[in-house]
């Protein structure tokens, strides 16, 4: 129960980073993770939760390095391979025996070897907080390639540099061919694992297809298996598990896949599933960071035996010695190679300072500095300190000097051209107003076009013209909200107009880009919108509440007076044969309609339990559509009816989507009897 307690916790601070980082755009989402993550190390007793390092980069960092590997520019970015190959190897070394020389002289307690460790820990860039800052920021492509490329390798060096430095540190001893034999194994044998387990999975897919065995779901669990299956093989034989995820993500993309029918099914469903996926791991790296965080570093500032001046000098300096070692090195790699093209260095001074400042760390360090035994040293928790307190300045500076150095997105040349036939489509769908009975699609239709236009208009405006224009949307919205809440109060409106058009405002306020409106403004909108609600829902003692949870009563309310429908046709027509027919949003064997077959004779043709026609996501759920008839009086029923299930290889959710949520019904009668 504790486990699925912590759990839920854990998905709730999920929830409130998203919804937070939606009302509040300026907080970067990571930082809220962080902060969050923070609070809820100080809400958990000592020592009740522990990063398990193993499990923390087979469960979280490996599928995540499977999905950018998988959705990687492969190409582009080995175009870049000499810079990547240098910042992998000869960056990551420098910058750990730097850093732990550094940390050697300021804490002269600590072995060389052990801060050296440290250094290795604090060398790889962590490419999942890069991917979260690359959101925020739009970098040079040619820069978020080498970042890419860098991101998805070097874990294994750095890893292999953390285990020679803890080797040394143990045993005393250094073998420089060791741990370049060491380091060789490690790579060549994870490229070795990843392209075998991506073969072997391959093959199944393609064994599965061939004898028609597979389905959506399968292909699913597929690909989902295939990161962690191929992590814990590579780790269980000593080699390096990173390298195999990314090598097993490349092979896995889709341009290596053959397109057919059921690819593309898959590729629907896996889209918003690793979107889910990813969105979940992701924001736990974030918030276990701020756990680590608060864990490592509470008992090393409590604690009198270290001088918490020190430590926070030895944190700035480390970080600051990260970003220099790297910037120096990245400068001299330029200038050596544009000496030999014979262009200008001063052209490409902002990509070095993009990728010095993106080099920032993350979990990854943290798991990685977890490896040492905890018994190894009383120096442990320092050396974890130092760890912990790098990992964050260094991402906060990243956050802090990134946004003066991204580009901003160039307008497109064709936005003119573009803006014009959007406006000839919109008054061509304005034309036909005239000559069609439903019009509602056709609103909806030129909205959505003139709602294009404006963007496009809006993009080539100033920032500031683009506030003034969201900044009066929010006041329009205001006004419409407080008209409309007025209207329902004097009785000017039904219920249903009331909440049709409480939806439309909501969605004039999805559509408001915050980035640009009043932060203030917009959090006192929702605010306001919240209080609304609750005084509402408290002056007419839960209303809404309570309409909720009188919508199955509705539905059989509903159910017992189809009777009465019948009597309308039946007088009608002067006919005992009639056929209801639709989605009655109850099963047909429900007493409610038992006044139909009390009064008139009339049950139901399809039998509930063996006729399911809903649809969920994965399976039929429900049995709500059905023939109701008198079977005595209309003898033109053949007795032939059932339901059209065309659903093959378990697509539900396409069908759902695209199709209907609902499956055919039929029934088949004969017009021989009674030709009038």
């Amino acid at each position: 129960m504790n486990l699925l307690f912590y759990l839920l916790v854990f998905l709730l601070v999920l929830i409130v980073s998203s919804t937070t980082n939606k009302l509040l755009p300026f907080l970067p989402m990571p930082l809220i993770q962080i902060l969050l993550g923070i609070g809820l190390g100080l809400c958990l007793p000592n020592n009740q939760y522990h990063l398990d390092t193993e499990l923390f980069l087979a469960l979280v960092i490996g599928p995540l390095l499977f999905r950018e590997a998988q959705e990687a520019d492969i190409t582009s970015i080995l175009k870049h391979w000499r810079i990547v190959l240098f910042l992998i190897f000869p960056v990551i070394f420098i910058s750990a025996l730097s850093m732990g020389g550094v940390a050697h002289v300021l804490w002269a307690s600590l072995p060389l070897a052990a801060c050296v460790a440290v250094g290795a820990a604090l060398g790889p860039t962590d490419l999942v907080a890069f991917a979260s800052l690359s959101q925020r920021f739009s970098f040079p492509k040619r820069v978020s390639n080498i970042l890419k490329g860098e991101g998805l390798l070097n874990d294994a060096s750095g890893l292999v540099a953390f285990r020679m430095a803890l080797i040394a540190w143990t045993t005393g001893t250094f073998s420089l061919t060791q741990a370049g034999t060491s380091l060789a194994i490690s790579i060549v044998g994870g490229f070795a694992v990843g392209f075998i387990t991506a073969l072997i999975n391959r093959f199944l897919h393609t064994f599965l297809l061939s004898v028609r065995a597979t389905d959506i779901a399968s292909e699913l669990l597929l690909e989902l298996s295939l990161p962690l299956l191929t992590f814990f093989i590579a780790e269980e034989i000593h080699v390096s598990g990173i390298i195999a995820v990314v090598v097993a993500g490349i092979l896995k993309a889709s341009r290596f896949k053959k397109i057919n029918l059921l690819e593309a099914q898959v590729d629907t469903v896996t889209e918003t599933v690793w979107n889910t996926v990813t969105f979940m791991l992701n924001g736990s790296v974030f918030v276990v960071l701020g756990m680590e965080l608060e864990m490592i570093a509470e008992p090393i500032l409590k604690s009198a035996f270290y001088n918490n001046v020190l430590l926070l000098v030895t944190i700035f300096l480390l970080t600051f010695l990260l970003f220099a070692i790297r910037f120096v090195m990245i400068y001299g790699f330029y200038a050596f190679r544009i000496k030999k093209l014979h262009k200008s260095l001063d052209k490409y001074v902002k990509d070095m300072l993009l990728l010095t400042f993106s080099g920032v760390k993350g979990t990854v360090s943290i798991a990685t500095i977890l490896l040492i035994p905890s018994d190894l040293e009383q120096e442990y928790s320092l050396l974890l300190f130092l760890v912990a307190g790098v990992t964050l300045v260094s991402f906060l500076t990243g956050l802090l000097v990134l946004p003066h150095l991204s580009e901003e997105k160039e307008p497109s040349k064709d936005q003119l051209m573009h803006i014009a036939i959007l406006n000839d489509v919109a008054m061509e769908l304005e034309k036909d107003l005239e000559h069609t009975k439903n019009k509602v699609p056709l609103y909806a239709a030129i909205d959505n076009y003139h709602g294009r236009i404006e963007n496009l208009i809006l993009s080539q405006e100033n920032k500031e013209i683009q506030e003034d224009w969201e900044a009066l949307k929010l006041l329009i919205l205001s006004i419409e909200s407080d008209g409309l809440e007025q209207a329902y109060d004097e009785g000017k409106i039904g219920d249903r107009a009331y909440r049709v058009y409480q939806r439309y405002l909501k969605n004039m306020e999805k559509n408001i880009k915050r980035n640009f409106a009043s932060r203030l403004t917009y959090y006192f909108l929702v605010s306001i919108r919240i209080l609304r609600f609750l005084l509402h829902e408290l002056l007419t003692f839960g209303k809404t509440l309570r309409s909720w949870k009188d919508k199955e009563k509705q539905r059989l309310l509903e159910a017992a007076n189809y009777v009465n429908v019948y009597e309308y046709f039946s007088k009608l027509t002067d006919e005992d044969d009639i056929i209801i027919a639709g989605d009655f949003n109850t099963a047909a064997d429900n007493m409610a309609f038992k006044n139909l077959s009390d009064k008139y004779n009339i049950s139901y043709i399809l039998e509930p339990n063996e006729n399911l026609t809903t649809l969920s996501d994965n399976k039929l759920v429900s049995s709500y559509d059905n023939f109701f008839i008198n079977s005595k009086k209309t003898k033109e029923f053949t007795g032939n009816s059932g339901v059209y299930n065309f659903i093959k290889n378990n697509n539900y959710a396409i069908i759902k989507k695209y199709v209907s949520d609902h499956l055919p019904i039929f029934s088949e009668y004969s017009i021989t009897e009674d030709l009038d």
